[in-house]
């Protein structure tokens, strides 16, 4: 395992969300945006540094652009940028991205099931926009369910208006 220089730290971060806004659950009373900007002042190195984080349906964010400035002082070398920390940059915008989420009157086991349903939506849209022909098989893979519950998880997101109903041409 690497050491962890010691002379980073970061001075403040700030948060802006991207279009098209939504958020995913990450726990029971706080969600994140699915795209955000995080935009960093450190202090050591001295630098300020911007990145992109996509959270997918499966709730790993990955950092999908990164841009770092610096100043006459302390430029963009090899050894500066071996002292930005990627993975503590990604773990402190997520901690500042986190909002509370909205209370709901829904009783435990329905809000489960909505919130499963809603998981289910994103991994079958984004199946579907990879060009998948089997959205709900990817939706039961992703989520390790059977296809049988990926089924009604897809049906129950239809209902809540996350997916698009069935087009008929497709399914015969």
């Amino acid at each position: 395992m690497p050491r962890q220089p010691k002379n980073f730290s970061i001075a403040w971060v700030s948060i802006e969300p991207l279009s098209p806004t939504g958020y995913l659950p990450t726990g029971p009373d706080t969600a994140v945006p699915t795209r955000f900007i995080a935009s960093f002042a450190l202090e050591q190195p001295q630098a300020s540094v911007t990145i992109e984080v996509f959270v997918g349906a499966d709730l790993r964010p990955v950092v999908v652009d990164l841009a770092i400035r610096a100043n006459v002082k302390e430029p963009i070398t090899t050894s500066v940028l071996r002292r930005v920390l990627v993975d503590q940059l990604l773990s402190r915008a997520l901690a500042e991205a986190a909002v509370p989420r909205e209370p709901t009157d829904q009783p435990r086991h329905r809000r489960k099931v909505d919130q499963e349903a809603e998981l289910a939506a994103r991994i079958y849209l984004e199946a579907v926009a990879t060009g998948s022909r089997a959205p709900t098989m990817a939706v039961a893979h992703t989520m390790n369910r059977s296809r049988a519950q990926a089924s009604r998880y897809v049906r129950r997101a239809r209902e809540l208006g996350l997916l698009p109903a069935p087009d008929p041409q497709q399914e015969g």
